[in-house]
C-alpha cells in the first residue's frame, strides 16, 4: 500500500511539473505528449490531488481549466466505461441528468439544422434554420440555472470537505460555456437575412464550438463530477441540495417526483417550515389563501427581478400564456421569440433608467383580445425592483354595454 501512495504521489509531482512547464510556455506539444502519457496511468482522484495542490500553490485557475480538457481527452476510453449514475426520480442527481438528457436533445438539434444548412447552396437563404437555431440556443441558455444550482449548491459540500480544487476549475469550465452562448446568441441578434455561405461559416466557427462546450460539460458531470458527488455526499446533504433545489430553478425539466432519502430518521430531514401566515401592510393572508387567490384571479402575472430573472408567475388554469416552473430564474430574454428580445430589452433599460413605468400592448390570438402591460415596481426610494407583466383576457370585457344591478350568475365554464 504504501508503494502504491509513494507511486501516486511522484506521478502528481511528475505531472504537476509538466503542468507549470506548460503554463511558462516551454515546447507545449512535447509536454503535452509527456503528459498525455502520464494520465494512461493515472486516475481521477490523482487529477482531483493534482488540480488542488496546483491551485494552493498559485498556478492561474486558467491553466488548470486547460488540464481539464486535455486529461478528459486522454482518458475517454476509460471514461466511456464508467456508467452515468443511477438514483431515484426526484433525487438531485437524477434531476441533474434529465437536464442534461434535454439539453443534449437541443445540441442535437442545433447540430441537425446545421448538417441541413451545410446541404444547401451557398447562395440560398437561410434565415428561417438560423432563426430555429437561434430559439435551441436561447433554451440552452437554461444551463445558467443547471450550472447555478451545482456552483451554489453541491460545491460548497466539496469546499467543506476539503476538496476545493474540483469546484474551482469546473466552475471556470462553467463560466466558458455561457460566454460562449451568450456571444453566439448575441451574434444572431437583429438579423434579417442570411446567406447560407455566411450561415456556414458563423455554425462553424460560432455555433459548433459553443453546442461542443455544452456537450462536453455534459460528459463530465456525468462521467466524473456527479459519480464523485455521489461518493462524497451524504444522503443528509443531498436532501439539504433537494430542499434548496427550487429556490433557483430547473433546466428545461420539472421533476414529476418528490424525494426523500429511505433509512434516514424524518426529524433530521424535514426542512424548517415556513411560517403560514403573510402579514402585508394592509393585512394578511395564510399561504394556501394567497396561493388559492392567485388562482382564480382574472388575470396573469408574471413577475421578474431587477436582474431580468424570472422570479414568480401566478397559476391559474385557464392561463393565456403557458408557463412552466422551468422557467424560474431563467432571463427573462430567453423567454421569449428573438423577433421580440430588442423590445423587451428596451422596456428594461426604460424602467431601470426611470424613463417609463409602464408599456402597453394588446394583440389578437384567434378570437381572442388580450391586454398586456408591463409594469416598473420601485420602493419607496423609487429605486428598481422589477417588472411586473400583467396579462388579461378582454374578448368578453370589450362587448360590455350598459349596466347590471341586478343579481345575474354567469354560466360556469
Amino acid at each position: 500500500m504504501s508503494e502504491l501512495i509513494n507511486n501516486r504521489q511522484k506521478r502528481i509531482e511528475i505531472m504537476k511539473t509538466l503542468v507549470r512547464q506548460l503554463h511558462d510556455g516551454s515546447a507545449p506539444e512535447k509536454i503535452k505528449s509527456q503528459l498525455e502519457t502520464m494520465l494512461v496511468e493515472a486516475d481521477y482522484s490523482d487529477v482531483f490531488r493534482m488540480e488542488i495542490q496546483l491551485i494552493e500553490e498559485g498556478i492561474p485557475q486558467e491553466s488548470i481549466q486547460d488540464l481539464c480538457d486535455t486529461h478528459t481527452h486522454v482518458l475517454r476510453k476509460q471514461l466511456d466505461l464508467q456508467e452515468t449514475p443511477e438514483t431515484v426520480p426526484g433525487h438531485p442527481v437524477h434531476t441533474f441528468i434529465q437536464e442534461n438528457a434535454a439539453l443534449t436533445e437541443r445540441t442535437g438539434l442545433v447540430k441537425l439544422l446545421m448538417a441541413e444548412i451545410d446541404a444547401m447552396d451557398d447562395k440560398e437563404d437561410a434565415l428561417s434554420k438560423m432563426r430555429k437555431i437561434q430559439l435551441n440556443l436561447n433554451e440552452l441558455m437554461d444551463t445558467d440555472k443547471h450550472y447555478r444550482r451545482k456552483e451554489n449548491l453541491v460545491f460548497p459540500f466539496f469546499e467543506k470537505k476539503d476538496v476545493p480544487g474540483v469546484p474551482a476549475v469546473m466552475w471556470g469550465k462553467d463560466d466558458e460555456v455561457r460566454k460562449l452562448l451568450k456571444e453566439t446568441i448575441s451574434g444572431l441578434q437583429g438579423i434579417d437575412s442570411i446567406k447560407s455561405a455566411e450561415a456556414k461559416a458563423y455554425n462553424l466557427f460560432t455555433v459548433l464550438p459553443a453546442v461542443e462546450a455544452v456537450d462536453e460539460m455534459i460528459y463530465k458531470e456525468e462521467k466524473v463530477f456527479l459519480p464523485t458527488a455521489l461518493d462524497l455526499l451524504s444522503q443528509v446533504e443531498w436532501y439539504e441540495i433537494y430542499t434548496q433545489t427550487e429556490e433557483i430553478g430547473y433546466c428545461l425539466y420539472v421533476p414529476e417526483f418528490e424525494w426523500m432519502p429511505e433509512g434516514i430518521a424524518v426529524d433530521e430531514l424535514k426542512a424548517p417550515k415556513v411560517n403560514g401566515k403573510i402579514q402585508l401592510p394592509t393585512g394578511s393572508f395564510k399561504l394556501e389563501e394567497m396561493i388559492a387567490m392567485f388562482k382564480i384571479l382574472p388575470f396573469d402575472i408574471t413577475f421578474v427581478d431587477k436582474d431580468d430573472n424570472v422570479r414568480f408567475f401566478s397559476d391559474s388554469p385557464d392561463r393565456i400564456f403557458d408557463r412552466t416552473r422551468a422557467i424560474l430564474g431563467r432571463k427573462v430574454q430567453y423567454c421569449h421569440p428573438p423577433s421580440s428580445v430588442n423590445i423587451v430589452n428596451q422596456i428594461l433599460d426604460d424602467f431601470k433608467s426611470g424613463k417609463e413605468d409602464q408599456a402597453r400592448f394588446w394583440i389578437n390570438m384567434g378570437p381572442k383580445l388580450i391586454y398586456i402591460v408591463y409594469y416598473a415596481m420601485r420602493d419607496d426610494l423609487d429605486e428598481y425592483m422589477g417588472t411586473l407583466e400583467v396579462t388579461e383576457d378582454l374578448t368578453d370585457k370589450k362587448n360590455i354595454e350598459g349596466e347590471r344591478r341586478i343579481l345575474t350568475y354567469d354560466q360556469k365554464g
